[in-house]
């Protein structure tokens, strides 16, 4: 067995031990990763269902699931919602879970519907049963006619949030249906917020405006990610100003040209038998006008076809995704794809993927629109890796950095330098500015350091009392082989009142360990270990041996810290976050 597998073969055990999981849901498990190539759901997607299980039966009544684009969310809400929940009986029967489509999109909407709303099989009883998921459209959520009478009518116990960038602002209906109405008359209901980039919510957690407890994805070896194309060098800095077409006035006529960037990665296309090239245009005019250049220029090597909203384009984005399905996959086509804001967040390619050769996303001013888009479509589980794409890299550079340390969105030399690169928020409703406001701070009374050898000793589970003999032993397990060789991201303490940071959970550049070690007591204990809820404990673990070159400190033992009583301070920030999960102002 790989590493890996012997990490999710632990983790899961673990996690099911710390549910107190009945042998029924064990039993689904086997069953469902015996058959992944048709269940389609795979251990990552078990890993983050049971971690998020976890969560909400610790009684959190914010979560957040921060996973990379394309790498199974919606997989692993199915596996929740419809295993485990009900299995450790949080969900009854006749219960359901309400799963809210953030964007106002038909496409995404159905797709949702096929994937989240379709049976599941129980090899317990050896039935197909009815999905507990119930899938809406975020404006039927307000309209029905209100979100309380949705809740009452369905049962629902939990709402899940999908994408939860869009429409998040205080003035959004969501801010007004779901916080100033449903959670005033239910107060206990839960909301779990799903997407690559959950930057208000996360937000929210940072200033302390709402206790969030976020739960981290795990990403695979074979997942082929936004990290994964800069380190493959497939990813070419757009040309300030560039656009697909070029205009020139021509004795008081525009006149178009198509960029030459633009012929040379269609040229690259027709290079291949068949394949999918794909280009954002701003606005339809623009891309009727491209359409007709291309057409025109390359009528007999390839197709050009049109998709978005407008009654002009050659299809919709759904019927557009099937007509590429057709001409590429069937009829062995090269096609280039313009699209008008479309294929953002949500849309999956599925084995187009394999048959992509370029893509030009010129969005660069947000953060989470410009990784979600095109570059984002082409993220996933697939073996491609002849393709080109033309993006921001600055601004992918920085979602990558995001991606490997979710934390880093908080640092300030982080947020200054997408600041710098013109980048003018982090999504829709997260927005740079530069302000002073209160803040909490949470003191730090005392900072002991032991080596892992002294942790063995007696004096050194002394110092541990603390914490239970599961627990200490699950803390030295850390520090073998086995479990810093893996992607140990998101891996929970599960200990009241204790929270840690593992070295080998974070990689060499943003080193959230090393990076707070040399921590005093005038250190904001919130800082250190991204908390701001109470927490009477956090440890640093640098569980790499000394001679590990990934062992930038040249220790490798634990830093206890103690917390002491949370006050407020006034603080720096530089983002002001309009969303529902605070206040409107600067955060």
């Amino acid at each position: 067995m790989t590493s890996y597998q012997n990490f999710w073969n632990a983790e899961i055990e673990t996690l099911l031990q710390q549910l107190d999981a009945p042998q029924s849901l064990e039993d689904n498990i086997v069953d469902t990763l015996r058959s992944s190539k048709r269940t389609g759901i795979f251990p990552n997607q078990i890993i983050n269902a049971l971690r998020i299980g976890l969560s909400v039966k610790e009684g959190n009544q914010n979560m957040a699931f921060v996973a990379s684009m394309q790498s199974g969310k919606s997989g692993t809400i199915y596996f929740l919602c419809n295993y485990v929940l009900p299995a450790i009986g949080l969900i009854k029967e006749f219960e359901s879970i309400l799963f809210v489509t953030s964007m106002r999109d038909t496409d995404l909407y159905d797709q949702n519907c096929r994937v989240l709303e379709r049976e599941y099989y129980d090899c317990i009883s050896g039935d197909m049963k009815p999905s507990v998921l119930k899938v809406m459209k975020m404006s039927d959520f307000f309209n029905h006619p209100n979100p309380h009478k949705v809740v009452n009518e369905y049962d629902v116990q939990l709402i899940v949030r999908d994408e939860d960038q869009y429409g998040s602002g205080v003035e959004s209906s969501f801010e007004l249906a779901f916080f100033a109405e449903l959670r005033c008359r239910i107060p206990d209901i839960k909301l779990l917020a799903v997407s690559a980039t959950p930057y208000d919510i996360l937000d929210a957690q940072f200033t302390g405006a709402t206790d969030v407890d976020v739960i981290v994805g795990v990403r695979p070896p074979e997942y082929y990610g936004i990290s994964e194309m800069l380190e493959d060098n497939v990813i070419e800095d757009i040309p300030e100003g560039f656009r697909p077409i070029q205009a020139q006035d021509l004795d008081g006529e525009e006149i178009f040209n198509i960029h030459p960037k633009t012929e040379e990665y269609v040229n690259f296309l027709n290079t291949f038998e068949s394949g999918l090239g794909i280009i954002r245009e701003s606005n339809t005019s623009r891309a009727i006008e491209l359409r007709r250049l291309l057409k025109k220029e390359y009528k007999n090597k390839c197709t050009t076809i049109l998709i978005g909203s407008d009654i002009a384009c050659d299809f919709s984005i759904n019927e557009g995704i099937k007509e590429l399905s057709d001409l590429i996959l069937k009829r062995g086509q090269r096609v280039v794809l313009i699209i008008v804001q479309a294929l953002t967040a949500g849309k999956d390619l599925g084995i187009l993927k394999e048959k992509v050769r370029f893509g030009i996303e010129p969005r660069d001013k947000q953060l989470a629109n410009g990784a979600q888009g095109i570059t984002g479509r082409f993220c996933g589980y697939h073996g491609n890796r002849n393709f080109k794409l033309m993006a921001s890299r600055g601004l992918l550079e920085h979602y990558a950095q995001f991606e490997q340390d979710w934390e880093i969105f908080a640092d300030d030399e982080w947020r200054n330098n997408l600041l710098n690169n013109n980048v003018k928020g982090l999504s829709t409703h997260t927005k740079f500015v530069k302000t002073q406001v209160e803040g909490s701070f949470i003191p730090v009374e005392q900072i002991e350091t032991w080596t892992y050898e002294q942790l063995l000793s007696e004096k050194g589970r002394e110092a541990l009392s603390f914490i239970d003999n599961d627990a200490y032993h699950r803390l030295l397990d850390y520090f073998e082989s086995t479990f810093y060789n893996v992607s140990t991201k998101g891996v929970r303490f599960n200990q009241k009142g204790v929270t840690v940071r593992i070295a080998s959970g974070y990689n060499q550049a943003s080193n959230r360990v090393y990076k707070n070690w040399e921590c005093n007591l005038a250190s904001n204990f919130g800082n250190i270990f991204f908390k701001k809820n109470p927490y009477q404990y956090g440890i640093l673990i640098s569980n790499y041996p000394i001679d590990d070159i990934r062992n930038t400190l040249g220790f490798t033992g634990i830093k206890i810290i103690q917390s002491g009583k949370k006050e407020w301070r006034n603080q720096e920030t530089s983002v002001q976050n309009n969303s529902m999960y605070g206040n409107n102002e600067a955060a």
